[in-house]
């Protein structure tokens, strides 16, 4: 679940004078903010108080106070602007307080502690004062810091009481009811003595002065603070998260008589929910940071890259990497089963969390500390040197001996496993190996540009003490093992290949240091550290997956399942790695010849066999590296099925890194035959043409998956066996979305001979496939749902009907971004997710030998097949939204600063409800993704309340669009569009609801 960031959000200044032009009292319009799509900026790393920044991107606007004068000057292109561009009346209202209704529910959050305390005392049961008190703890501390952030102007004796009664509620009365359940044991006074009279009334402090200093800013700063990080990142994506991490521990419980079968799991869950929302609490108080001084504590990833940072800078990133690698591991080890083999693995839990929370919590205080030192002297106003500093070209040598340690380590590693014989450090080496293959590869490119011939000598040996030597020893292993030399071949295949890439490295490596000074600084900042940390972090995740398999089944052998889903997902993100530092070798103006466009992709047009194959190729991994990842964790899964798929997607993305190798190098032999001849090396790019239609070939795949669901329907009424039914159901949603894609992938033709096509398309989906499981289940029984669905599905057809009359309406360039950015990139989007939900319940059926009979994954079966519909349902929300002029959509969007103050019209009120029902369903559904276990009843019921709700939303937010549109006028809202949008775009603080909710999800 990754928080939604809208791509035109800004971060506020410290202080902004706004004035405007004189508009219509009777019209309020939220702030207007336009930046341009190919701003790019240096990546920083937050360090102690997180900007609010978006994409890494920090933008201050520029005020434009002068009413537009021309249409021509009205109508011009977004993204020629190079500066923001902001409007504002002058009676916009901001956002000083939140709603009441945020207030009480964070007091019922806080007052869950007391509830179960107080039934700790009176029964005395163990399991509610450790099991509940532990999960509910990070939630109820996060609920309490939001409290004192929602009103901070507040200073009413009324409200200040009830501050006060909510910090007593939460403290001092669990407390007392604490030392009566443990009935006035010393241990437990002399611990609630230390928390009640040191712990809490710091924390109490700390909060009210945080609250003050809140009440200080300015109406604007307040606004956006209140809706952008208090609303959106605290109440909403924050307690969301907090949220979904809690139920995993909770479904674990409801399925094991002894409540400490849960404790890796539940101790793993408090300490990443500690972690999780301390840093939101971080993020919050960041917000009342003017942006000068956060700025000057922000270190870049540049500087990083240089090591040109002091002792205090270089402590701080080192305690925030500690942090990192603590949560990594919280997260490996998130869902493990049983209990601690013995207390040193607990303790190692509970000392590994407190080292990840302690690292967190004293960079962020020392950091304030300095902060608040240097606001109060008035050190804001001082600019930046950063604009100072010369550009990038070498990174600090100690990458490269950190490179060098690290293959040094890996050759040590496969020399003891060839002395040995020892299967473990066989097994550590092969999972520890694409950590050092990203290291290696770090270190080869952070200096381009030294290429004199000592230079190149050094990396000729650094690759042969790591390749030759390590493939050597793993051979002599091989051999000794297996008694036979096709081991032997095998790793001299291995060193051929890796000698290959070395060649081509070295061709890479130079022409990196043949890019100009600014985009070498941008390759190694962006692409090689920021690209490869998080490269790195996802193979650490990895890694401790294998870890909690470790600690679960105690036994290399038992873990060589995840140990090779690891390694093979590991070699995928290599490659990807790979293939985004082969593209950045290349000059940014001729990069577009190295990726295709949508509208290309979209035509199906103009595209070369090679690049066709290429991406064919990426499909093929995207598949692989799914089913892979769903299968790491599963309790038996085929090694030869493993291996099988692992090496298909290691070859496919062997494929794809070659297929840029040869485009990059052709690129790269035109850049230098237009410098040999005289000419600019400039790459001049055309803009794409519109797109008024998709290809046949997504109607094909659509087609594709409507009939295989049909046939499976068909199987099943006439076998009448189960496993037809359950495939049916699992391939409903992806079927089902690919069809409205299909519905609205060409809105323009209206000819009867395609008409005729759509009707068939839907009669052989939808009405052949509910007469075949009404014809399996039954036409007694299952009559009323039969028409019922059938029903369903005319209604669907009836409104995808409309969708392409709608959509057929558009102007050409709002038609082209419906069906490249909203039809196929959102569509595509929404099937990753969705097959990922199915490759879960395959990998539960691997683990009980496909019995599917003995219902051990129903409930894994019901929650994917719920999560597919969700996203399937939020999908044609967004296909919904856009499919509407522009200024039709502001009037139907919402706003942050609405739902901070709960001002919202009624229909979007229900709306609300509805999908935060869709909400809570899906994360209480997530955690039984993989569960082997019979059907609850929950399952069942959260999936059909949040299938529901999502319907009726989806349904309000078409009948709402339609209804707006109408009342705009069709030709006057068409024939004003443009003079309106380059003086109104869409807000900051305005959210779709549809793609707010699918990213919460």
């Amino acid at each position: 679940m990754e928080p939604y960031h809208s791509d035109e959000e800004v971060r506020r200044p410290s202080t902004v004078h706004i004035s405007s032009p004189p508009s219509d009292p009777n019209t309020e319009e939220p702030l207007s903010v336009t930046a341009n799509d190919n701003q790019t900026t240096t990546p920083e790393i937050n360090t102690g108080f997180p900007p609010h920044t978006t994409n890494n991107q920090t933008t201050t606007p520029e005020l434009n106070t002068d009413p537009p004068t021309s249409t021509q000057d009205n109508t011009q292109d977004n993204n020629a602007l190079t500066t923001s561009s902001l409007t504002t009346p002058t009676n916009k209202v901001h956002v000083t307080e939140c709603a009441t209704l945020y207030s009480i529910l964070m007091a019922c959050i806080t007052s869950s502690l007391l509830v179960i305390r107080a039934d700790f005392a009176i029964s005395g049961n163990e399991k509610i004062s450790k099991f509940w008190r532990l999960i509910l703890i990070p939630v109820a501390v996060l609920a309490l810091a939001i409290s004192f952030m929602l009103k901070p102007r507040r200073e009413d004796r009324y409200y200040k009481s009830c501050l006060y009664l909510q910090y007593l509620l939460f403290t001092v009365v669990p407390e007392i009811l604490s030392i009566v359940g443990e009935h006035f044991a010393t241990s437990a006074i002399l611990k609630s003595c230390f928390e009640l009279f040191l712990m809490y009334p710091a924390l109490f402090k700390l909060c009210m002065i945080l609250r003050s200093h809140i009440a200080k800013l300015p109406d604007e700063d307040l606004s956006e603070f209140l809706t952008q990080d208090v609303v959106k990142g605290g109440v909403i994506i924050g307690m969301a998260e907090l949220a979904f991490l809690m139920f995993a521990s909770i479904q674990c419980d409801g399925n094991t008589d002894d409540w400490k079968q849960c404790s890796r799991t539940l101790y793993s869950q408090v300490g990443l929910s500690g972690m999780v929302g301390l840093y939101i609490i971080i993020k919050l108080v960041s917000g009342i940071v003017p942006k000068l001084v956060l700025e000057k504590h922000t270190i870049s990833l540049k500087r990083v890259a240089e090591m040109r940072m002091n002792a205090e800078e270089i402590a701080q990133c080192f305690g925030l990497a500690i942090a990192a690698c603590c949560a990594l591991y919280l997260l490996g080890n998130y869902g493990s089963e049983g209990d601690f083999g013995d207390n040193a693995e607990k303790q190692f839990m509970l000392v590994l969390t407190g080292i990840g929370s302690g690292c967190l919590f004293l960079t962020a205080v020392w950091k304030g500390i300095v902060i608040n030192r240097e606001t109060r002297r008035g050190e804001e106003s001082q600019s930046s040197s950063a604009s100072l500093e010369v550009n990038l070209i070498e990174a600090s040598s100690l990458w490269v001996y950190g490179g060098v340690l690290t293959t040094t380590y890996n050759s040590v590693i496969c020399i003891v496993t060839a002395v040995t014989l020892d299967e473990y450090y066989r097994t550590l080496c092969n999972i520890t190996l694409p950590i050092v293959v990203l290291i290696y590869a770090e270190s080869f490119f952070c200096q381009p540009r030294r290429r004199s011939p000592k230079d190149i000598w050094r990396l000729r040996l650094h690759f042969a003490s790591f390749a030759y030597i390590s493939e050597a020893a793993l051979a002599v292993y091989g051999f000794r093992k297996e008694k036979t030399l096709t081991v032997v071949a095998g790793h001299v295949f291995t060193v051929t290949a890796q000698t290959f890439f070395f060649h081509q490295g070295l061709k890479l490596r130079a022409a990196i240091g043949r890019l100009p000074d600014e985009e070498l600084e941008k390759f190694l900042v962006d692409t090689l550290f920021k690209g490869g940390f998080q490269t790195l972090f996802s193979i650490l995740f990895l890694l401790f997956r294998v870890s909690r398999c470790l600690f679960e089944k105690g036994s290399m052998e038992e873990c060589m399942n995840t140990s090779l889903c690891s390694m093979f997902i590991s070699i995928y993100l290599l490659f990807w790695w790979g293939t985004k530092s082969i593209q950045g070798s290349v000059k940014s103006e001729w990069q577009r010849d190295l990726n295709l466009s949508i509208e290309k992709i979209a035509r199906m047009k103009d595209i070369s066999a090679r690049r066709g194959a290429a991406g064919v190729l990426q499909i093929v991994t995207g598949f692989c590296g799914i089913f892979l990842f769903s299968t790491i964790s599963a309790k038996k899964v085929d090694t030869t099925t493993i291996f099988v798929i692992g090496v298909t997607g290691t070859l496919a993305s062997f494929g794809v890194c070659c297929s840029e190798i040869y485009s990059t190098s052709k690129a790269q032999a035109r850049m230098t035959e237009l410098s040999d001849s005289g000419r600019a090396t400039e790459r001049v790019t055309e803009n794409e043409e519109p797109v008024e239609e998709c290809s046949w070939v997504f109607e094909g795949v659509s087609f594709l998956f409507t009939s295989t669901y049909s046939f499976l329907c068909v199987c099943y009424a006439v076998t009448l066996d189960g496993s037809y039914w359950l495939m049916a159901y699992i391939i409903l949603p992806m079927a089902f979305i690919s069809w409205a894609m299909v519905m609205c992938s060409r809105p323009k033709r209206t000819g009867s001979s395609y008409n005729m096509f759509l009707y068939f398309h839907f009669f052989s989906f939808g009405i052949v496939g509910e007469v075949g499981i009404a014809g399996g289940m039954g036409w007694v029984l299952n009559g009323l749902f039969f028409a019922i669905c059938v029903f369903a599905w005319g209604f669907a057809f009836m409104l995808f009907w409309k969708l392409r009359a709608s959509a057929a309406k558009l102007p050409p360039q709002e038609l082209s971004e419906f069906l490249c950015q909203t039809v196929l990139i959102k569509g595509a989007a929404a099937m990753g997710p969705m097959f990922f939900f199915s490759f879960e319940t395959v990998s539960c059926f691997f683990g009980q030998d496909f019995n599917i009979n003995n219902g051990q994954c129903t409930n894994t079966a019901y929650a994917a097949v719920f999560l597919s519909i969700y996203f399937a349902l939020l999908t044609i929300v967004s296909m919904t939204n856009k499919s509407v002029p522009k200024s039709v959509q502001r009037e139907t969007a919402w706003e942050l600063s609405a739902i901070a103050t709960l001002n919202l019209k009624w229909w979007q009120q229900l709306q609300g409800g509805l999908m935060a029902i869709t909400v809570i369903s899906s994360l209480y559904l997530l955690s039984w993704l993989g569960v082997a276990s019979d059907l609850n009843i929950l399952v069942g019921a959260f999936g059909g309340l949040g299938t529901a709700s999502l319907c009726l939303a989806t349904l309000i937010s078409a009948i709402m669009l339609l209804k707006t549109r109408a009342e705009s006028g069709e030709g006057l809202a068409l024939g004003t569009l443009e003079n309106l949008r380059s003086v109104r775009a869409f807000s900051s603080n305005e959210v779709q609801d549809s793609a707010f909710v699918a990213a919460l999800v």
